[in-house]
C-alpha cells in the first residue's frame, strides 16, 4: 500500500518571508471507495448481506446527525470521534458575546487508536506521482507523429 503524493510550489505569504517559493509535498488520491464498495466488503468478510450493512451505516449517519445537533461528541470507538466545532467574531466582552457572531460552523473527526496507527510515518510507504493538473495538461497535449521505422 502506498499514498501518492506530488511537489507543489507554494508562496510564503508573510511579509518577513518576502514572497519566498517553497515547494511541498502534497497528498494526491489514488482514488476513491463509495458507500456501496465498502458495504460489499464488509458483507463479504461477515454473515451480514451488503442491503444490511448499508442500512447500519445510513442509520448510524442518522443517529451521528442527531447526537452532534445536540452538542455532543460522538466516539465510535477505534474509529474516532465526531465533534462540532465554529469560528467567528469576538467580542468586546462576555456579555456583548451572542451566536449572531457565529460565522461557520463545522464538524472535526478526530481518528481513533487504530486509525492513528495508520497515519505513522512508519507504516505509510510514500511515492511521487506527477501533480494532478500537470497530468491533464500532458494527456490533453497532442501528440506527435510518430514514424515507426520497418525493419
Amino acid at each position: 500500500m502506498a499514498v501518492n503524493y506530488s511537489v507543489v510550489a507554494r508562496r510564503n505569504p508573510n511579509p518577513v518571508g518576502e514572497g519566498e517559493v517553497k515547494y511541498y509535498g502534497q497528498a494526491q488520491a489514488a482514488g476513491e471507495v463509495t458507500i456501496d464498495q465498502l458495504a460489499e466488503e464488509i458483507a463479504y468478510s461477515t454473515t451480514l448481506t451488503d442491503g444490511d450493512v448499508l442500512n447500519a451505516i445510513r442509520a448510524l449517519v442518522a443517529q451521528i446527525r442527531k447526537h452532534i445537533q445536540n452538542g455532543q461528541i460522538v466516539r465510535l470507538e477505534a474509529l474516532g470521534s465526531f465533534r462540532l466545532t465554529f469560528s467567528g467574531a469576538g467580542a468586546s466582552s462576555a456579555e456583548e458575546y451572542s451566536p449572531a457572531l457565529i460565522r461557520s460552523v463545522n464538524l472535526r473527526f478526530t481518528p481513533g487508536a487504530s486509525l492513528k496507527q495508520v497515519l505513522s510515518r512508519n507504516v505509510l510507504k510514500f511515492v511521487r506521482v506527477p501533480l494532478l493538473k500537470d497530468k491533464e495538461e500532458e494527456e490533453a497535449a497532442p501528440e506527435e507523429d510518430s514514424e515507426e521505422e520497418v525493419v
